[in-house]
């Protein structure tokens, strides 16, 4: 149990769990009366493995990546209140997998904000409301069909704006951000100037304040503390430890 989800939500814990007869499914215990279920068969034939890429809480709805047995690994949800499941994307239209929320899932008001695949734009950041059910893809940084695989190595939330690790194919893995309260996508910096990649936060990761801290390489100085400090946009290496 709970190999790819676990979840509370009130006096009942969700959770995966295999019964042997009908695959990885979504189940539930009522911790008030001690009574357990299997929430849903998502795939009739074979596990859904719920929540394996991704599940996070809004509200009352769980949302969780899952696979039905024909559109793939989407993005489904299932509301605690009335106990209905449904998917609620097929980012990758047909049987492609999207694996939404690989690497990269967050919460914005209403907002989910996660790493997706459509089969046409490589991995991109994409995002889905809650509040009207509408997903998009929310920049496409690495154009094409390769991926930028935003937040592979960092991925954290400052006021209304993510802070990821992206690669948009000329200047290696390097530090981005999105503005969600205006849709705005931009690099903070590249540093590791040109192709080479800093991997910003594949180390550490810490926010003080207003300033983001993180492990980063430059290219002569090897893998050392860095700072971004998102009230001025200035960027700097703290020290050179080594």
């Amino acid at each position: 149990p709970g190999q790819h989800i676990e979840m509370l939500v009130g006096d009942t814990l969700y959770f995966s769990a295999h019964d042997g007869s009908s695959g990885h499914e979504l189940w539930a215990h009522d911790t008030s009366n001690a009574s357990t279920w299997r929430v849903t068969d998502i795939h009739s034939t074979d596990s859904s493995n719920p929540g394996q890429y991704m599940s996070i809480l809004v509200g009352d709805t769980l949302y969780f990546s899952a696979t039905d047995g024909s559109s793939g690994h989407e993005l489904w949800a299932h509301d605690t209140s009335n106990a209905s499941t449904w998917q609620v994307a097929d980012i990758w239209s047909g049987s492609g997998s999207s694996n939404p929320g690989q690497y990269m899932q967050i919460l914005v008001g209403d907002t989910l904000y996660f790493r997706a695949l459509d089969g046409s734009s490589g991995y991109e950041l994409w995002a889905h409301d809650t509040s009207n059910s509408s997903t998009w893809q929310v920049a496409d940084i690495y154009s094409g069909i390769d991926s930028s695989t935003p937040g592979a190595y960092i991925e954290i939330l400052v006021g209304d704006t993510l802070y990821f690790s992206a690669n948009d194919g000329s200047s290696g893995h390097e530090l981005w951000a999105h503005d969600t309260s205006n849709a705005s996508t931009w690099q903070v910096a590249d540093i590791y100037s040109g192709a080479g990649s800093s991997y910003p936060g594949q180390y550490t990761e810490i926010l003080v304040g207003d300033t983001l801290y993180f492990s980063a390489i430059d290219g002569s100085s090897g893998i050392e503390l860095w700072a971004h400090d998102t009230s001025n946009t200035s960027t700097w290496q703290v020290a050179d430890i080594r």
